[in-house]
């Protein structure tokens, strides 16, 4: 069952009743009657146009009984009403090959997804899915440096979607200044609590800010390292982040991140509403940023129903 945020925007239609009616329709689609669903849906918006959580159940459960076309017609009228697309519904369009899947990044429904996850983000992800992408980075990055013969240390690293911290903790002992950035606040506010050994603060800079936007406030080839620890699995198309993180970097900076892979070609949106992107399309775009591509790995860097993730594993080197 796809996973909905909790938002502020889903809390209520404005009408009592008509909560109601959403709860009973809420139940009974995960109760596995989606046709129950649709039938108390029907009624509430009826009465409640602007009901964007309702329009986005009803997107669901016409998926569940295969009318792709008319959730397709649900999720598009979430956007109409939702245009910051709290609920993601860009990608469930896309998901369903409605909308290409580079045009379906929401980051309003990851800020507010994990804004709700932050409390049990770390023991969630480390005991429950095996999450290993920082030790794996730290690992990679610290093998290459050393094939290279140049020293495992970076004077000034990005950690993009730091979340909780998790990556900063794995490479802050090879690190000068080390900044970070997360669109969720309350990610944020758990990385700011965090401290090094001598109990200074983990990060020196810490912001609030979706990757991209971040990058573009730093100065030029200002950085050795830039670092993208399971994150561009919420992003579709990295040009951007690409471009910008290659323009922050100096001459030989490294720039490290992992991604969902795929078989095919391109990017696409999995069951899990994360994206995939396949390895010729990295490739092709990384190289058009200005980066040589040092390592390519197959990993995993987490488990979903006890089962590994196919990821990839990539640094590359600013020219």
């Amino acid at each position: 069952m796809i996973e909905k945020a909790p938002t502020a925007h889903s809390a209520s239609s404005g009408d009592p009743t008509l909560d109601r009616r959403y709860g009973w329709a809420e139940a009974a689609f995960k109760e596995g009657d989606a046709q129950a669903c649709v039938e108390i849906l029907d009624q509430t918006l009826a009465q409640a146009y602007h009901f964007t959580a309702a329009w986005h159940l009803y997107g669901l459960a016409q998926e569940a009984l295969g009318h792709k076309e008319e959730a397709a017609t649900a999720w598009r009228q979430c956007l109409t009403l939702d245009p910051n697309d709290h609920f993601g519904a860009r990608l469930d369009l896309a998901r369903i090959g409605a909308m290409a899947a580079e045009d379906a990044t929401s980051e309003n429904f990851s800020g507010t997804l994990f804004d709700g996850y932050a409390e049990r983000f770390d023991s969630h992800l480390t005991q429950a899915l095996h999450y290993n992408a920082p030790d794996l980075m730290r690992a990679a990055l610290a093998r290459l440096c050393d094939n290279a013969g140049r020293p495992f240390r970076f004077a000034t690293a990005f950690d993009l979607g730091c979340g909780t911290g998790l990556m900063g903790e794995a490479i802050r002992d090879a690190c000068g200044f080390l900044a970070g950035c997360d669109v969720s606040p309350r990610m944020i506010e758990r990385a700011r609590a965090k401290t090094k050994g001598d109990g200074s603060p983990l990060y020196d800079k810490l912001a609030v800010a979706g990757l991209t936007a971040f990058l573009a406030s730093r100065p030029d080839a200002g950085a050795d390292l830039v670092l993208a620890a399971d994150v561009f699995v919420y992003l579709g198309e990295l040009a951007p982040a690409f471009a910008q993180s290659a323009r922050v970097l100096s001459r030989g900076g490294l720039f490290a991140f992992t991604v969902q892979s795929h078989e095919g070609e391109g990017v696409v949106v999995g069951a899990d509403r994360r994206f995939a992107h396949a390895e010729t399309w990295l490739q092709l775009r990384l190289e058009a940023a200005g980066f040589t591509v040092l390592a390519t790995e197959a990993v995993s860097t987490r488990q979903d129903r006890g089962a590994a993730v196919p990821g990839l594993l990539v640094v590359v080197e600013k020219r």
